[in-house]
């Protein structure tokens, strides 16, 4: 049990690795325009780590951030764009009393709806799959549609993430020192069943090098 190959070794090594990316998302996200870069480092990063209990966590999350800088800062500021204009449509629009303000309002409610399932994808299908902004974008919430169920759980996964803290503070203490690479680690679990659909040879070589039990088929 105590052993270098036992499971409680192995435990506080993912525990470990999990900290260490919370940081270095951290980190890497301070000047904020970079927030895309660090978010698709901090994916790539955490699903190899899942994937193949490679702890070379350190070197894998700057080799991604490196590689997929300029792409990603793109995409972030983009989506940071439209997100920006529709908080800004919404408050205004809850503001003016009138019925054209209303129908805004609503339709203002349904187009944040496809934005928030891209935006669940993005980071990690660019983490994921080279391909041009516009192909990250539409692969992204081709991507939600399709996996609607998988979607839904995502959505839940972050509401209770965000909500938890009010109704139990300790779990804030939590977050601050491991809460990007927790959510990172629980959300990477679903996208590799996601996207082994799309890579086939990928579902062998997991197997081949680890017996990490979620990476089996049912």
């Amino acid at each position: 049990m105590f052993s270098m190959d036992g499971p409680l070794w192995r435990a506080l090594n993912f525990i470990a690795d999990v900290m260490i990316l919370h940081f270095l998302w951290l980190i890497h996200s301070l000047p904020l325009v970079t927030i895309g870069a660090s978010t698709t480092a901090l994916y790539y990063a955490m699903m190899k780590r899942i994937r193949t209990n490679e702890g070379q966590v350190t070197g894998n999350f700057r080799k991604s951030f490196r590689e997929n800088f300029r792409q990603a800062t793109v995409l972030w500021l983009i989506a940071a764009a439209v997100g920006a204009v529709l908080w800004l449509d919404l408050n205004f629009c809850s503001t003016w009393e009138s019925p054209a303000a209303k129908v805004m309002l609503a339709a203002c409610a349904l187009l944040l709806i496809p934005c928030w399932m891209a935006a669940l994808y993005l980071f990690p299908v660019l983490a994921k799959f080279t391909g041009s902004t516009w192909d990250t974008f539409k692969n992204a919430l081709l991507l939600s549609v399709r996996h609607l169920p998988l979607t839904l759980l995502l959505t839940a996964i972050w509401a209770t993430a965000w909500l938890l803290p009010a109704v139990f503070p300790p779990f804030l203490g939590l977050m601050l020192i491991s809460g990007g690479g927790l959510m990172a680690w629980i959300t990477s679990c679903i996208y590799i069943q996601i996207f082994r659909a799309y890579l086939p040879d990928e579902l062998w070589e997991d197997q081949r090098r680890t017996d990490n039990p979620w990476l089996h088929r049912d």
